[in-house]
């Protein structure tokens, strides 16, 4: 071999001995991979009352101390919990099973009074068995005394917590406690709870009902049940129509400040609906309603001016009346007022 040939040989083997070792420090690097990303997890506020002082916990996570009437927040995913909570003494618990659903606020009202209640009732009745005299009638009747002011304790609580809920839209869990609101003496509970009746929100539709819970509610001075009793004997719904009747719950409305059953009294009177006709007294209710803020009854101002209807026919004044009409959002008013020559 020639030295020529020795050489290009030894050269040749110190290249691919070198290369050989750079695929070896090659395969020593790790290979960077993309990471997955994971899809955030849905969070949802959890607002817990409780009725008395009391500590709770969210599936077993102590969340500390809420006071009595108050309530405490917490963020979680949406899923299924189970929500404890227990008197400072640690007499009274209880557990209630809460479903988050979606993403928005979720009440948990906790009540342990009735469980407080019924644990020293069974105390009580334990130590006075063999010493009580009782009849079963005045047994029942102290029973319900102590119900009746568990109820007028709460109740103005469960009203504020079942007006929330409405509002809402959350009127399956709003029934119950604007029930109890209403049994404890707070009579807008009966009359709201009565318009859930009377359109089938949260509770099965039932015109009978509504009428019981208006009729509470308007005895006890809430203007909303009576214009709720108007609506119902207008239409003979749950009751025997009675137009005339109709129009009485509606000026008792008005006459305690409910705008919009002043506009209706006054479509009454304008168009002789279970009365005779009258233009002037339409024209009252609708003037009284105009300027309580119902926009309606400043445009039916401004038909009875345009028409004489009752008045001096007076285009300048149902100008003025179209226009408040329509600048309070009206679209009946803004339509007059364009039409209007």
């Amino acid at each position: 071999m020639h030295k020529g040939t020795v050489t290009e040989w030894t050269l040749f083997m110190v290249v691919a001995m070198a290369a050989v070792q750079m695929v070896a420090q090659q395969d020593d690097v790790p290979i960077l991979r993309p990471k997955t990303l994971q899809a955030k997890p849905t969070v949802s506020t959890l607002l817990v009352t409780c009725d008395l002082a009391c500590n709770w916990a969210l599936d077993g996570e102590e969340k500390g101390r809420i006071d009595a009437g108050g309530s405490a927040k917490a963020k979680h995913e949406i899923g299924q919990y189970t929500v404890f909570a227990a008197t400072e003494d640690g007499l009274d618990k209880t557990w209630q099973l809460v479903k988050i659903v979606e993403k928005q606020q979720t009440v948990v009202a906790i009540e342990l009074r009735p469980v407080r209640e019924a644990r020293l009732k069974v105390a009580r009745q334990a130590a006075n068995k063999e010493l009580t005299e009782e009849t079963a009638q005045e047994r029942a009747a102290r029973e319900q005394t102590t119900q009746l002011q568990e109820l007028r304790d709460h109740a103005a609580e469960r009203l504020k917590w079942g007006l929330e809920l409405v509002k809402m839209m959350r009127y399956d869990q709003a029934s119950p406690l604007l029930q109890k609101a209403c049994d404890g003496g707070e009579m807008e509970g009966c009359a709201i709870l009565g318009a859930l009746y009377y359109s089938g929100n949260g509770v099965a539709q039932d015109y009978a009902e509504a009428k019981l819970l208006y009729q509470k509610g308007c005895n006890g001075g809430v203007m909303e049940g009576c214009s709720g009793l108007g609506v119902l004997y207008d239409h003979g719904q749950g009751v025997t129509e009675d137009n005339a009747l109709s129009l009485s719950f509606f000026q008792k409305a008005c006459n305690g400040g409910d705008m919009s059953s002043c506009r209706i009294a006054g479509y009454f009177y304008y168009n002789g609906h279970g009365v005779v006709q009258g233009y002037d007294p339409a024209r009252s209710l609708y003037r009284k309603a105009c300027d309580g803020g119902e926009m309606e009854a400043c445009d039916a101002l401004g038909v009875l001016y345009q028409d004489g209807h009752g008045v001096a026919r007076d285009h300048a004044s149902a100008r003025l009346f179209y226009k408040k009409a329509c600048e309070g959002g009206d679209e009946k008013g803004c339509t007059h007022l364009r039409k209007l020559r």
